[in-house]
């Protein structure tokens, strides 16, 4: 879940309203995922790996992330993670739909993924992990994921679990929601996030 979650989106929304750089695409089959499709995102990652349109991320220059002087975001979860990696987290790669992203003070570049039992969330944002430690004080444990530090934090409610890895700009994350289908089966929020995780950790690179 994003930074400060519903609240903090609501927050940067509120700051960023008229001049937003954010977008939201509706979904793609993975077949289209994969075409090899003219990326239309001006903003430049240093290793896009899906190329559909739909699927790119918007541009991070915008009066409001100049003016905050934190780090460009470059992975991008949308374009960087792979179908098959997607398929080891127990997702189909055919729901793969670019998010809710956020371009502003604060950016997060979003990827949704669902199941009938629960939602992957991806966020990808310039925020520190020290930021989340003390936002979520008492609230996060401390993880390691391939060598990398991380923390888990239930953000929102008793239905969502956040594992987010740090980067050089900020972290990515990974959060899961059970929906009702997933509860009635006992379900829980972390089950699995750490193995999740570990699947999704090779995928922001080692320079990242």
């Amino acid at each position: 879940m994003k930074w400060g979650a519903i609240g903090h989106r609501t927050a940067v929304l509120a700051l960023t309203i008229g001049a937003l750089g954010a977008c939201s695409n509706d979904g793609t089959p993975a077949s289209e995922s994969s075409a090899s499709e003219p990326a239309t995102a001006t903003t430049t990652l240093s290793r896009p790996t899906l190329t559909a349109s739909k699927l790119q991320p918007p541009s991070q220059d915008n009066e409001f992330t100049k003016a905050g002087g934190r780090p460009k975001v470059v992975v991008d979860p949308c374009t960087w993670v792979e179908d098959d990696v997607i398929a080891r987290l127990g997702f189909d790669p055919a729901t793969r739909k670019r998010g809710n992203d956020i371009v502003g003070e604060y950016t997060f570049l979003t990827c949704d993924f669902r199941t009938p039992d629960r939602t992957l969330q991806l966020d990808s944002g310039n925020v520190a992990l020290e930021e989340v430690k003390s936002k979520y004080a008492g609230k996060t444990q401390p993880v390691t994921i391939n060598g990398r530090e991380a923390v888990i934090t239930q953000k929102t409610n008793l239905d969502e679990c956040s594992l987010d890895m740090r980067t050089k700009a900020g972290y990515l994350g990974l959060s899961f929601f059970v929906s009702t289908p997933g509860r009635v089966k006992g379900l829980k929020p972390c089950d699995g996030i750490v193995e999740a995780a570990t699947a999704l950790e090779p995928s922001i690179g080692k320079d990242n």
